[in-house]
Order: structure tokens, then sequence, then C-alpha cells
């Protein structure tokens, strides 16, 4: 294992250091593509170089529509190295919602593959740049060359001088999550929470130049944090499949001899049931690590049977890093019941909005404060003093109960978020759409249990006086306007929902409908 610089201040710090030490050494792996780390640190300095010629400059944001890719990792590294901000669009994004992320981070450089997963995109894009004066440049990485050839007149002097001027409480990434109303808002990460984070993970679940299998989305905390900086700074390689597919994961394990494993419950229930499960070497994983939502019992029990350690972590962008951990020896009825113990160097404290801190047996909200929190929401100075209680601990929403082994058993959100398939769901953005429908009255979405994505959305519809539509007619409607993920699994029409004494839908009532 390379020991990194302790002073890095940019996660570019970490290919800097593995690319002066092992250039030859495997960064990464796409299909039949795999890249050394010299060659990897060659192609960032090539794009950081571009990126600066074409005039972004420090805390200028750059967008980008990619699968986890090398690409990904490659302009990642090179906009952060030059002070710059990037921000990842979801392949499964509609247009309200590309323009809804354009709008609020308003990026200067769109950069995109045409073509993803069968999908073409250029309407999109072009929708985008013409309805956004602020984006000055989309650059297809399809055809990437002459944008790139602009960089060749920037100094190697004043590429360094930018690096050096990067700082740890930078923000480095913004990702776009859901807070307690309103649209996804845009999570601003610094530096030091991808490494404090990448450091803490690699306390937890030691291990030297790591394969790691990447399946997660690069706009989510997890793909780009959890999975992705941790590669890089541990000098580990990391193999992306840019489409979860279970066979095909079963695959790479055996064939990339993947050692570290990390993915959503839902990921983990179809790798599990899949008939290749027991058909290839897997012996080479030492780790299989989720977090997002708790597992099923039978299903962690059904994971035993793999190689290496089962665990389990708790985190969330603001935080920009895994906060908790399960012990590497944690029994199965803890780890499906539990999210594991605060790590001992973070400032968390389980407490109500007071600040009463909650005794083994009691209920209170994960709580969180230090120099790697988030560094607000972009654009939005209100909603992020409302994350905060009064003496400056950071609301994660999550209500927990204390173990008197001091692991931590998630209990509820007092947002009204939920996880389906490890993503963040907020349902007001899912009513809005609905709303929009021209036959709808009242909405409201909640979250239900679900077997295989661990919550789903349920949409209950009033319809408009004199209107008519059916489930696949709303059903459709979503689809055109929001990612599948995000589309209710359940379309409930009823002749009226229940109402409050001021004429807001009742949710208690539903609940208890539900119930």
């Amino acid at each position: 294992m390379t020991t990194l610089p302790t002073d890095a201040q940019r996660i570019g710090a970490c290919l800097a250091h593995h690319a002066t030490q092992m250039p030859d050494a495997e960064a990464c792996v796409h299909h039949d593509r795999r890249v050394s780390f010299g060659e990897l640190h060659a192609d960032v300095t090539r794009w950081s170089k571009a990126l600066m010629a074409t005039g972004i400059e420090p805390g200028d944001r750059v967008a980008m529509l990619t699968a986890p890719s090398i690409e990904w990792l490659t302009l990642m590294l090179a906009v952060t190295d030059i002070g710059a901000i990037w921000l990842g669009y979801h392949p499964r994004y509609q247009l309200p919602e590309f323009r809804h992320v354009t709008d609020l981070a308003g990026p200067k450089v769109v950069v995109a593959f045409r073509n993803l997963h069968d999908r073409d995109y250029s309407e999109e894009l072009d929708g985008i740049k013409d309805a956004a004066p602020g984006v000055e440049k989309l650059v297809m990485l399809d055809d990437a060359e002459i944008f790139l050839a602009a960089g060749n007149d920037v100094s190697n002097d004043d590429l360094a001088n930018r690096q050096d001027a990067v700082e740890a409480d930078d923000t480095a990434i913004i990702i776009f999550t859901s807070g307690t109303t309103g649209q996804p808002k845009g999570a601003m990460v610094r530096h030091r929470a991808l490494l404090t984070g990448a450091k803490t993970e690699l306390e937890h679940w030691p291990c030297s130049r790591p394969r790691i299998l990447h399946m997660m989305p690069v706009n989510h905390i997890a793909g780009a944090g959890m999975v992705g900086v941790f590669g890089l700074y541990t000098g580990g390689t990391l193999v992306f499949q840019d489409r979860f597919e279970a066979g095909d994961l079963l695959r790479l394990i055996e064939q990339e001899s993947i050692n570290f494993l990390l993915g959503s419950p839902v990921q983990f229930h179809m790798m599990a049931h899949h008939d290749d499960l027991d058909r290839r070497d897997l012996s080479s994983l030492a780790y299989a690590v989720w977090g997002g939502a708790p597992m099923a019992k039978d299903l962690i029990a059904r994971l035993n049977g793999l190689p290496g350690h089962l665990c389990t972590a708790f985190g969330m962008t603001e935080l920009g890093l895994y906060a908790t951990y399960s012990d590497l020896d944690t029994p199965l009825d803890v780890l499906s019941a539990t999210i594991g113990r605060p790590h001992a160097g973070y400032d968390i404290r389980v407490a109500d909005a007071e600040g009463n801190v909650a005794a083994p047996g009691e209920e209170g909200e994960i709580q969180a404060r230090g120099d790697w929190l988030f560094a607000g929401y972009f654009g939005n100075p209100e909603a992020t003093a409302e994350a905060y209680t009064a003496d400056g601990w950071f609301r994660t929403g999550d209500i927990v109960k204390v173990g008197s082994d001091g692991n931590l058993e998630i209990v509820g959100r007092l947002k009204e978020m939920f996880i389906s398939g490890g993503f963040n769901i907020y349902p007001r953005e899912v009513e809005i759409v609905l709303e929009s429908h021209p036959a709808t009255g009242l909405v409201a979405v909640l979250g239900v249990p679900d077997e295989t994505f661990g919550e789903v959305g349920h949409a209950f519809i009033e319809l408009s006086p004199g209107h008519s539509a059916t489930e696949d007619d709303l059903r459709a409607w979503c689809r055109d306007q929001l990612a599948n993920y995000k589309v209710p699994k359940i379309f409930d029409i009823r002749p009226e929902l229940p109402r409050l004494p001021i004429g807001k839908i009742d949710k208690q009532a539903l609940k208890r409908l539900l119930a």
C-alpha cells in the first residue's frame, strides 16, 4: 500500500502521488480499455489545460452526462484539480430534470456522451444549451479532440499554480439531493470530506491496492466518493460497470478478481437471486458493503455464503462520507437491524432538535458537526441554515434507536424522502409532476415497503371533476418527465382523498389506510 501525503488538499493529489510512485500500475478498467496511473494522470492534465483554455475559473461549474466510466473519473479529476466544481446529470433524467439542475447550478461547460444505454441525448442537450445562456460550451466526448487541443497553449507552470491554489475546504463536487421542501438541492461537497471519508473507509475496511467494482451512479455521493475517491485514495483499480446487471456483475467479480463491492440492497438482492451466483468463482471478494437502506435478514443470510466480510455503513450527501460502520465480525441479526456505530474520530450525536442526547434504548436524530461537512446548498442559504440545530449540528433527518452496544438502529426519517433501490426519492417532486396532468386534482405520494427495492412510491390520486385518467396514463406521464426510479410503482386512483380542516391532504390518514 502506498502512503499518501498527509497534507493533500485536493483529491487530485492522490492521482499525482500514485502516478509518480507506480505509473504503470492499473488505475481503471472499462470494457476492453485498461488505463495506468501514468496514463490517467496525462489524460487528466490534458483536460485540465483545455478547461483552463476555455475560461474555466476557480468556483465555476462543469456539468457532465455520463455513466460510471474512465471518462467520468478523468473529467471529475480535471475539473476539481483547477479549483472548479464538477456536477453530474443522471442518464435517466428527463428534460425537466436536466433543466432544473442546469438552471440551479449554472455550469459554464457541459461535457456529455451523445449516446448512453441506447438513448440519444442530442435533443435534450441542445435544449439545455439553448435554454441556458450561461452554458458557454457543449462538448461531446466522442468528438472532443478540438476542445482538448486548445489546452496546448497552457503551460505546466500555469496548471501547477492553479492546482496549488486549491484548498481542502473548497467545494469539489455538487451532488443533487432532496431536502424537506421543493425540488432537489445542490449539496456542495468539499475536497476535505472526500479525502477524510476515503481515509476512514480504509481504516474500517483495510486493504492494499484493492480491485473495486464501480457500479454506482456517479452523480450520487456513493459513486463519486465512497467508491470513486476511495479507489483513487487507496491506489486501487476501479473496474467500471456502466449499467448494472447482476449476471454481468458476477462475471466481472470473477474475471477481474474484484476484492471490494459496494452496492445498494436492491443490487445485492438481484445478485443473490441470480442463477450464476453459485457458478462463478467469487473467492477474491474481501468486502461486500451496502448502505442507503437496511437489508433484510434473509438476504444477508443468503449473502453470508460469500467470501470475505459483509458490512454496512451510513452516510449521506451532506456529510460527504460514511459516518457509521458495522464491525467486521457483526452477527447477522445485528447487521440486518443496525447501521453500525459512529466512527470514533467523528463528532456524531443522537439527539432531539433541542440537543438532548439519547441514552441507550432511546430514540433520536443522527446529528453531526465537523470541518468535513458540506459547504451548504448551492444558491440556497436559507435551506442551508435550516439544516442545522441552534447549537450548530447538522440534522440528517434520520431517527435511530441507540443500542446498549452503541450500534444504531434506523427507526424512520423525519423527512418524507424515501429510498428506492438506493436512490433518494422526494415525494413532492413526484407530486408536482402528477399535479401537472390535466386530469388530476389532489395528489399524495408516500413511500411503502417493497421486498426488492426496499421502498417504492405509492401515489394516491383524486381526479378533477369531469376528467378521467387510467393508471397507465399517469405512469406514462411520469415516465416522460421523471427518471424511471422516481416513477411510483402504485397509482391508486380514488374518488376522494382525506383532507385536513384547512383543505390539505391528510397524509397521516393515508398512512393509516396503508397500514
